[in-house]
């Protein structure tokens, strides 16, 4: 059985993020035909990168984890890197003066940073046959891809619009690789336009098909948010949203969210924080909700929309992500909107759908779910791209 390594910045049932949770699903798809590994840091922190979990390897579900230690955490000269970065890319929309060592010290400094994952890589690189990096963000991916074959390398971006994407270097580093491992169509069209490539396939991630879940039962009509609260998923924007609804007149309404809450919600009765819940959970949650909001503008795939549209949701979106507009588009389940004032006025139009209206929407949904995110279908696909990568080197 042939092994196959996948790099990413953290894995713990702890450690949520898309990233993570994809990285572990194409792991639980790939043992079916493959003896796999996941590399991967002791941290859980995505903010200090600190070490949390013990160096070493350990077994689970049938896959080989190996942790490395990070060494160091992050600190000011990435503060201070990143602010340049932020401040240079909005003053022209590019990065092109960024030189690759420049580039280079922001990825490292940025965290996780793991020499002994790059040195286990370089090792082992002869008995991979093939090397898949999770995310192109982090150095964990982009330092592992640089010691590997370049006829081994694959590389899943999870590519949003943000301004380390303008980098030259990961540019240049997906161009080395044999395979980009697209998520969606919109995805691989940003990877052309931002990188100027154009190979790869697009696999997708399967999605939770465990059938319809009992609406949940609450008090008062209410519009729904899951994942991680905080500024750069537009949660200020949401929250402003609601306030306005709340400021027509419209109190018996109730705004509930899960997931970590970085932003410091306000304590208030319309706003119904539950942390984290169990996945029933939050499938009952999507099934009653008047409409699930996504309200973040930088999205590759969003798992917890196609969550939501797998359980009827009507989904409102923000429309500056093409992701995000290309699923709405597609499934004909939902809005996107531009600006605080008009998803305030979508979030309106939800709460006075009718029955028949909500239905039709609600089979829309599914269906796109099930049609293009079935285990089966992404399994499939991820097969077919990784054969090609390792009969091509076969060949050689």
């Amino acid at each position: 059985m042939k092994r196959i390594a996948l790099v990413v910045q953290r894995c713990h049932p702890d450690a949520l993020g898309g990233s993570e949770a994809l990285a572990w699903h194409y792991a639980c798809l790939l043992r079916e035909r493959y003896e796999v590994e996941i590399l991967t840091s002791c941290a859980t922190d995505y903010v200090t990168w600190d070490n949390a979990l013990p160096f070493g390897e350990e077994q689970r579900d049938g896959i080989t984890l190996r942790r490395f230690p990070v060494a160091f955490s992050r600190g000011r000269h990435f503060t201070a890197l990143h602010r340049r970065m932020l401040a240079e890319h909005a003053a022209s929309g590019s990065l092109s003066n960024w030189s690759t060592a420049l580039a280079e010290e922001f990825i490292r400094f940025q965290g996780p940073w793991c020499p002994q994952l790059i040195e286990h890589v370089a090792d082992n690189a002869d008995a991979y046959a093939a090397v898949i990096a999770c995310t192109y963000l982090y150095p964990t991916s982009y330092f592992a891809l640089d010691v590997v074959p370049p006829t081994k390398r694959l590389l899943v971006p999870t590519l949003h619009d943000e301004p380390p994407a303008y980098l030259p270097a990961f540019a240049d580093r997906a161009r080395e690789c044999a395979s980009l491992l697209w998520l969606t169509a919109a995805e691989r069209e940003l990877g052309r336009r931002l990188w100027k490539v154009d190979h790869g396939d697009v696999i997708g991630m399967a999605i939770d098909e465990e059938g319809d879940a009992a609406p949940e039962q609450r008090e008062r009509p209410y519009f729904l948010y899951c994942g991680r609260i905080d500024e750069s998923k537009g949660l200020r924007d949401l929250l402003a949203a609601f306030e306005m609804l709340r400021q027509q007149g419209l109190r018996d309404i109730d705004l509930v969210l899960t997931g970590s809450d970085h932003l410091g919600l306000p304590d208030r009765r319309e706003i119904v924080f539950l942390g984290h819940v169990e996945a029933a959970r939050k499938r009952a949650l999507m099934a009653g909700c008047s409409a699930f909001v996504m309200p973040s503008a930088h999205e590759s795939f969003s798992i917890v929309t196609l969550e939501a549209m797998a359980q009827g949701a009507w989904v409102i979106a923000n429309g500056a992500s093409a992701v995000l507009a290309d699923h709405v588009a597609r499934s004909g389940s939902g809005e996107t909107y531009q600006g605080t004032a008009d998803c305030a006025d979508r979030m309106l139009a939800a709460l006075h759908r009718d029955t028949t209206e909500r239905t039709r929407s609600a089979e829309h949904a599914r269906r796109y779910v099930s049609d293009k995110y079935s285990r089966d279908r992404v399994a499939q696909a991820l097969f077919a791209a990784l054969d090609k990568v390792i009969e091509a080197n076969a060949d050689t």
